[in-house]
């Protein structure tokens, strides 16, 4: 009797959860309906693909759209098609999980491509939700990989990898109007993350996206779309985080807004090709923040044959990034249409260069033989036939390394150099192609109408290199461009026509601090810096200490709290004065600030805190600077504070006031 019970009760139990999550998931048919079980374990593409076709085929009775909802739950398929007027619900808890056997996927004849769910010709589509699509690409890739070698799947396995089509993407629509992918992670595909392929109104919003578990892990791949948003959207990848696509030599790229979005990467951050055949015009990027990428935070190439133009990217942040900005024109594929590169607006831009390889610790980190020899310079480099035209960089503030070492490799300024450097027009488009280039801030040629206003190039250690070099440009425009930190010339101009600057708009800035500052034997003059342009109440009058003086490094590694804890006592004991972080990551628990020493933080300086809670002075409320309740002290600057991941509601803070404690 009391087992009876107990049993009812247990079923009673179930039901209520059963209804409570139908409740929160609304009105829909639900796959577990259709046999679809949430254990992980059992193979169900053919009951989700039921509780699809289920769908589509009640929209076209009705023309009203219909939902299909997985609840909480890991949920196995192979392939599967998402179909017109259906849109897939993944509720909080529940995941897509792309089967680990390669012959449950489908090689669409039409696509030629792999995946987990297609779309292809369908119209009025979307997958939202706080759900999750896993691919688990590495073992899915792996495994083919044996099944390669078996003879039973044929590929060349070139680079020792499958081809990228045998490999499933996680998404893949072609040909599709009215898509909507919302609110989504994506996780580990086996090939690229979500292509998108001739698609018409394409909204893609508030995704997360993990996309580093094997080779060619792209974000996200618009090819040949038109009218598209993506916006508030976090991606990772190990290859192009935000990549647009032509394939066909009578495809259109257009109309396409990326906004409020960040991205990762050990490519590029936003990328346009390689593949580009036919047309993309009017793109428009605001608020993008970009990091750790080992190429470009932006590259523009075309060298199949298409026309870029009517492109504006007004509101960039690149932070820890192995090149800037990578303008490329080149005819890698010769009769497949007239290259075109023009009317490109960079606006409102920072990027900051490390010395060291930016994407190290990802798994599928860039080669280390492609890096250059010495730090690359942002390039606009068309061909002697093919010439990049109209473009403007418009508050551009670009930040190099410096220290080239010309003993390791040199590359002058001579006509005749300058001439010799190879034209490649054929080669694939890197940033680091040519390996040594002859400037350290930007490396002009073949191109005509590039206007440079409000540009500033700062170098942290001298570069025997000059700022920029021009070669073969006609009507170069510099209006009130900066070079700060380099003694060397700042512009070299070989074979070029009708410039306009000023003499004057060059600026050498070695700004110097006009406080008297008296000697200490652990200190010397060039340890005293002044903040730049970001001169505040907290460098004015003040002594100044490098925070590297003090073995502070600015690889977000390294925990430097002992470091910086030493320069605060170090600066109080000594009469006070301000601690000046520049550019970098500096990664700290708790500090305790001292009367009479500031805190100045550069622009391009983040000041993170540690995901370790026990890195704090008090675990249970975390804090990166803990001030005296009596003094005088100061923290200034346009830098950022950044307390780590978990350790607080809050992880990510733009002003400074919510990271002080008493």
């Amino acid at each position: 009797m009391v087992m009876e019970l107990i049993g009812k009760k247990r079923i009673t139990l179930v039901v209520m959860l059963l209804m409570a999550v139908r409740g929160a998931c609304g009105q829909g048919l639900f796959v577990t309906d259709f046999g679809a079980k949430g254990d992980g374990v059992t193979l169900c593409t053919r009951s989700l693909q039921a509780a699809i076709d289920s769908a589509h085929a009640a929209y076209e009775r009705s023309g009203q759209g219909q939902t299909v909802i997985f609840p909480p739950g890991r949920f196995v398929s192979g392939s599967l098609y998402l179909k017109s007027g259906v849109t897939l619900q993944l509720s909080e808890g529940a995941t897509l999980l792309g089967s680990l056997n390669p012959f449950d996927y489908v090689k669409d004849p039409y696509c030629r491509w792999t995946a987990l769910l297609f779309a292809v010709r369908q119209h009025d589509i979307a997958v939202r939700g706080r759900g999750t699509i896993d691919g688990r690409g590495w073992e899915v890739a792996n495994q083919l990989v044996e099944y390669v070698h078996a003879g039973l799947v044929s590929d060349p396995l070139k680079y020792d990898r499958p081809n990228e089509g045998n490999r499933p993407e996680n998404i893949h629509f072609r040909e599709c109007e009215n898509v909507t992918v919302s609110g989504i992670t994506l996780r580990n595909p086996a090939s690229w993350n979500q292509q998108y392929d001739q698609c018409r109104n394409l909204l893609i919003e508030d995704q997360t996206v993990d996309s580093k578990n094997y080779w060619n892990n792209d974000g996200v791949d618009i090819v040949d779309c038109s009218d598209v948003v993506i916006r508030n959207c976090n991606m990772d990848a190990a290859d192009d985080v935000f990549c647009f696509k032509s394939h066909s030599v009578d495809g259109v790229c257009q109309n396409v807004v990326v906004e409020n979005c960040v991205g990762r990467s050990s490519a590029n951050g936003i990328k346009f090709g390689t593949m580009t055949r036919g047309r993309f015009r009017h793109f428009r990027f605001s608020n993008i923040v970009i990091r750790d990428t080992y190429r470009s935070a932006i590259t523009i190439a075309s060298v199949d044959g298409a026309t870029v133009e009517d492109v504006v990217v007004d509101g960039l942040r690149a932070l820890h990034t192995g090149n800037p900005i990578f303008l490329r024109l080149g005819e890698r594929r010769t009769g497949k249409g007239e290259p075109c590169l023009k009317d490109i607006t960079l606006r409102n831009i920072f990027v900051e260069v490390p010395s060291e390889k930016p994407d190290a610790g990802y798994s599928y980190e860039g080669p280390v033989e492609d890096l250059p020899r010495n730090i690359s310079p942002s390039s606009i480099v068309g061909t002697p036939n093919r010439r990049i035209q109209n473009v403007l960089l418009e508050n551009v503030e670009l930040v190099y390394p410096g220290h080239a070492d010309s003993t390791y490799a040199y590359r002058s300024t001579a006509p005749e150099v300058l001439a010799a450097i190879p034209e490649w027009e054929r080669r694939y488009p890197e940033f680091s192609m040519w390996k040594e280039l002859p400037a350290w801030g930007f490396y002009l040629r073949h191109a005509d109408n590039i206007t440079l206003r409000n540009v500033t190039l700062r170098v942290g250690e001298e570069d025997y290199r000059p700022a920029i070099v021009a070669d073969d440009v006609e009507n170069l425009v510099l209006d009130n461009a900066v070079v700060v930190g380099s003694i060397s010339p700042e512009v070299v101009a070989n074979n070029c026509r009708r410039l306009k600057w000023d003499k004057k708009a060059i600026q050498v800035r070695q700004q110097r601090s006009k406080t008297k500052v008296e000697s200490d034997p652990a200190q010397t003059s060039s340890d005293i810096i002044l903040a730049h342009d970001n001169a505040s109440p907290c460098t004015d009058g003040k002594t100044l200490y490098k925070a590297s003086l003090f073995g502070c490094k600015s690889n977000g590694i390294i925990l430097n709290t002992n470091s910086i804890q030493k320069a605060v006592d170090y600066i109080a004991a000594h009469g006070g004065g301000t601690l000046v972080f520049e550019v970098g990551r500096y990664l700290t628990g708790s500090i305790r600030l001292r009367d009479g020493v500031n805190i100045q933080l550069n622009e391009g300086a983040l000041l993170v805190g540690s995901a370790n809670r026990y890195d704090y002075d008090d675990p249970s409320a975390p804090a990166l600077l803990i001030a005296p309740k009596e003094g005088s002290m100061g923290l200034c600057g346009l830098g950022r504070l950044v307390l780590g991941e978990g350790v607080s509601p809050w992880d990510t803070a733009e002003g400074i006031d919510c990271c002080l404690a008493q």
